[in-house]
């Protein structure tokens, strides 16, 4: 698993990157952050680290509405055991909301949990959650003074920082337990579990990964019921329970085995059918099984099952894994962004060529992402790598180094050091990863990196100061005015699609050229629903926000990708209006 990139820098190295780019998000939205499994360095991908996302997972990204109307306040007796470092918060005098079970009652206006953005050449699938900010965190019995713990001195540390340092991150998303649809809000730990994650050894991150493939890809595939955040849960309590000198390779798997016969206790100790486990970080919480699951009964025997087979359980995932050193994270989903900006900025390159050149990068970005394994397709894949370079003209050398970096990686031909002496060889869409030990690296340091390597990457126009990014023009121009609208959305204000079209028009150059040149198109609503589909999902937004069905929308939708397929009509006139 080491080989594969399973290990603690590679993890680092990913979050970093990470970090890097929710700085980027900032500037067009302070309130965004990136969260879940592509931040916390662990699972985006579960046969290697090497920063990609694999096409069944996706990136989360939180709205934290911060509006003051908007905040959820805790009352102060929820925290008891750390309501000294919140006296400072300064809302003692608000009327305090609900709290049980890991949730509050809202009495603020409920939004759906999350909005799903497809996977496309472009960039991975992204979730969009939409999040009120808490005044603080309910009561953490793991903090409590004297209570005894396995877990690091740097998680605790870290955890500590979060929960009781001077601005505390809580916030609450629309997610209710079974029956209150639509007046809960779940109270997130989200950041209390990227403090945990950011801190794992190699050991502790591999654990997570056997244990999560075991859930996702084993045992759902013999029933259906267990979430995939069973396994985080399951990590956070074992490592609460096991003592460092047992985290070693050799015991790896007898730990997996250990992790599965805690969850069957855990379901076998509620009475109700629903219930899967006690939530880790705040244990009056439940974590529930998935809606229209089969049987407990059912699920702890498909978890034994498991439990009592890990050998030939886990052979698929040995097999899957590559047979060459995953030591580099690479920065594959800008490469097909870099390429567009350098394009459109070449003056003597024309639409037809452009549009000619970005179809062939995109059959390779898709091939390049697909998770089969190469085999068979490398002679495709070095065909196409062939074609896009031939079509990319010299003054778009960084573009074509990112692509290149991961064709190469991806058909196991790692980028050599003599590469890395190339002139473009400070872009070559990718950072190396130290070959030290455990936590040698920390997130911190490799954000570090990461913010010097999109600074290098001079296309894109990005200024740093102190480790941090500032500024980035081109991104803001081309995406800020959309990103203006969507906030002043979810702030009450009504917004139409012909606003957003309009703003994606006005900011974006390839939006003005595409439309420049609509006549090599039927129609320029043609274009526009070809190139910024991601439009649909704003109008998904708008719908469900603006009608009373909220959850019923969200049911419906499942893991559904896209926009409201049954509003064709409206969508017409859309259209037809954005056309005039």
């Amino acid at each position: 698993m080491r080989t594969a990139g399973f290990r603690s820098t590679n993890a680092a190295v990913q979050s970093g990157f990470a970090m890097a780019a929710e700085d980027l998000l900032r500037l067009l939205a302070k309130s965004l952050h990136i969260f879940g499994s592509y931040a916390d360095g662990w699972g985006a991908n579960l046969f290697c680290i090497d920063g990609s996302v694999a096409p069944d997972s996706d990136i989360d990204v939180t709205y934290i509405m911060t509006d003051a109307s908007q905040q959820i306040h805790i009352h102060q007796q929820v925290a008891d055991g750390q309501q000294a470092g919140f006296r400072r918060n300064g809302c003692e005098q608000i009327e305090p909301a609900e709290y049980e079970d890991g949730h509050v009652k809202a009495h603020v206006r409920i939004l759906a949990p999350n909005i799903a953005f497809e996977e496309s050449e472009l960039m991975p699938a992204i979730d969009l959650i939409l999040a009120h900010s808490c005044c603080r965190y309910p009561h953490i019995e793991l903090l409590e003074p004297g209570y005894r713990t396995c877990m690091s001195d740097d998680i605790m540390r870290a955890l500590r920082e979060e929960v009781l340092g001077e601005s505390p991150r809580c916030h609450a998303v629309s997610s209710a337990p079974p029956g209150l649809e639509g007046s809960r809000l779940r109270v997130s730990t989200t950041l209390l579990e990227r403090s945990v994650m950011h801190n794992l050894t190699s050991v502790q991150g591999q654990f997570f990964i056997l244990v999560k493939f075991l859930i996702k890809r084993v045992i759902s595939s013999r029933v259906s019921g267990l979430k995939t955040y069973v396994g985080k849960n399951l990590l956070f309590y074992m490592l609460d329970e096991t003592p460092a000198k047992d985290w070693n390779p050799d015991n790896l798997l007898a730990l997996v085995q250990q992790s599965l016969d805690i969850l069957v206790a855990m379901m076998e100790s509620s009475d109700s059918e629903d219930v899967c486990m006690r939530h880790f970080f705040l244990r009056d919480a439940r974590v529930f099984l998935k809606r229209d699951h089969d049987s407990k009964s059912r699920i702890v025997a498909a978890v034994r099952q498991s439990a009592d087979n890990l050998l030939s359980d886990l052979k698929p995932f040995t097999e899957s894994l590559p047979k060459f050193s995953v030591n580099v994270i690479l920065l594959s989903f800008l490469s097909y962004y870099i390429l567009s900006v350098e394009l459109l900025e070449c003056s003597d390159f024309s639409f037809t060529k452009h549009v000619s050149t970005m179809n062939t990068a995109t059959e390779l970005c898709l091939s390049i992402r697909s998770e089969a394994p190469v085999g068979s397709r490398s002679g495709r894949l070095t065909q196409l790598l062939l074609d896009v370079e031939r079509q990319i003209p010299d003054t778009a050398q960084v573009g074509k180094a990112y692509i290149r970096a991961a064709a190469l990686f991806k058909m196991g031909q790692l980028v050599t050091p003599e590469l890395e002496g190339d002139p473009a060889g400070a872009s070559l869409g990718y950072i190396r990863c130290p070959e030290d030990d455990d936590n040698s690296l920390t997130v911190a340091s490799a954000k570090s990196l990461a913010v010097d390597k999109l600074v290098k990457t001079r296309c894109l126009g990005v200024t740093a100061a102190n480790g941090q990014i500032v500024d980035c023009p081109k991104l803001v121009n081309e995406f800020g005015p959309v990103v203006s609208l969507i906030e002043k959305h979810l702030c009450g204000f009504k917004v139409t699609k012909q606003q957003v079209l309009l703003a994606s028009a006005s900011g974006s150059r390839c939006a003005k050229i595409y439309l420049n040149n609509a006549s090599e198109y039927n129609s320029r609503s043609a274009i526009l629903a070809s190139r910024l589909r991601y439009l649909d999902s704003f109008r998904q937004i708008s719908a469900e926000t603006q009608t009373g069905r909220l959850q019923d929308a969200q049911d419906e939708r499942g893991d559904k990708r896209g926009g409201d397929p049954d509003d064709e009509s409206q969508d017409n006139s859309n259209d037809n209006n954005a056309q005039k």
